[in-house]
C-alpha cells in the first residue's frame, strides 16, 4: 500500500503528488521473509532487527539512522523545490541526496525535472531496498490511479527497473563516502546536494560536512541542508553545523526557508565564497 505525503498546486501546472510507500507495507513485506531474515548471521543488522529497534527508537547510533521514517524537513525540502521551481534549474544537473531515507526531495525532482541525474545516499541498505528504491518507482514509473500499486504490478513492469538508470546507491557511513563516489575531477562532482534531518548529532556532522565540501562542484555548486534548529538531548542542528561552516570559510550560508512548530525549522543554502 501507499499513501499520498506531497501535493503542491501551481500556478500553470497541474497538482503535483508525491507518494511514499506505508511502513505496515515494509513490515509485511519483512514478515514474508522472515525465515531468510532468521538465516542472516546474529552479528549483522538484519532488516528484521532494525524494524525490531524502531518500535521504542527513532535512531541508534551506529545501527539504525532514521531511514524508515519520512521526517518533517524532508516535507519542507520539497515544498522549497516546488515553490522555486521556476526559478532554479535543474534540468541536466547532476544531483545527490545524503541521508535519503525516504528520498522525497530527491524523488521530487527526478519525477518533474528532464535530464536529470539523482543519487541516493542513506546509512542502511535494508530502508534502500525497502523505502527509496521502491518510492523512486512509485512516483516515476508506476504512478498510481487509485493509491494501491501491488507487488505484481512491479514485477509485470518490464521497464521499471530501466527508471534507475539516472540513479546510484550508496550504502553506509560517510567516512570515505567520496571515494566510492569516484570523484575524480570538479567536473564529475554534484551540482546540488540535498539533505534532511541529518545533522542531529554532533559526531556526524564534521562527516557530513566533509562529503559535501569534497562532492559538491566548485564554483556553482549549492548544496541545500534541511533541519531543526536544535535537536534537544543529542545537541546536534543548525546552530552547531554553521559554527563548523563558518570555522571552515569556504562556503556562505543563507537561510533561504523557516517553519515554526513545536521546534523552529530551517533550510540552509550553501554556496561557495
Amino acid at each position: 500500500m501507499i499513501e499520498s505525503v506531497f501535493k503542491s498546486i501551481m500556478d500553470d501546472k497541474e497538482p503535483i503528488v508525491l507518494y511514499r510507500r506505508c511502513l505496515s507495507d515494509v513490515k509485511f513485506q519483512i514478515a514474508q521473509n522472515d525465515e531468510l531474515e532468521n538465516e542472516v548471521n546474529e552479528n549483522s543488522h538484519s532488516s528484521a532487527k532494525i524494524l525490531e529497534l524502531t518500535v521504542d527508537n527513532d535512531v541508534v547510533h551506529g545501527i539504525y539512522e532514521g531511514g524508515l521514517k519520512t521526517w518533517e524537513c524532508s516535507l519542507d525540502l520539497v515544498e522549497y523545490l516546488s515553490i522555486k521551481s521556476k526559478e532554479i534549474n535543474f534540468n541536466g544537473k547532476k544531483i545527490l541526496e545524503l541521508g535519503c531515507g525516504s528520498a522525497l526531495p530527491g524523488i521530487y525532482l527526478l519525477s518533474t525535472q528532464h535530464s536529470i541525474c539523482v543519487d541516493f545516499q542513506d546509512y542502511n541498505e535494508h530502508v534502500l531496498k525497502l523505502v527509496t528504491i521502491p518510492n523512486i518507482l512509485i512516483n516515476t514509473v508506476l504512478r498510481p490511479q487509485s493509491g494501491n500499486i501491488s507487488e505484481l504490478d512491479i514485477l509485470e513492469e518490464t521497464n521499471c527497473l530501466d527508471q534507475l538508470k539516472n540513479s546510484r546507491f550508496f550504502k553506509g557511513d560517510w567516512n570515505g563516502l567520496t571515494d566510492i563516489l569516484n570523484l575524480y575531477s570538479n567536473q564529475e562532482k554534484y551540482d546540488v546536494i540535498l539533505s534532511s534531518e541529518t545533522i542531529y548529532n554532533l559526531d556526524s556532522i564534521p562527516k557530513l560536512y566533509n562529503v559535501i565540501k569534497n562532492a559538491l562542484k566548485y564554483p556553482n555548486g549549492v548544496a541545500y541542508i534541511a533541519a531543526k534548529t536544535i535537536y534537544f538531548g543529542v545537541g546536534g542542528g543548525i546552530l552547531s553545523f554553521c559554527q563548523l561552516i563558518e570555522q571552515d570559510n569556504i562556503f556562505e550560508v543563507n537561510v533561504v526557508y523557516t517553519k515554526t512548530a513545536h521546534v523552529r525549522r530551517e533550510i540552509l543554502k550553501l554556496s561557495f565564497l
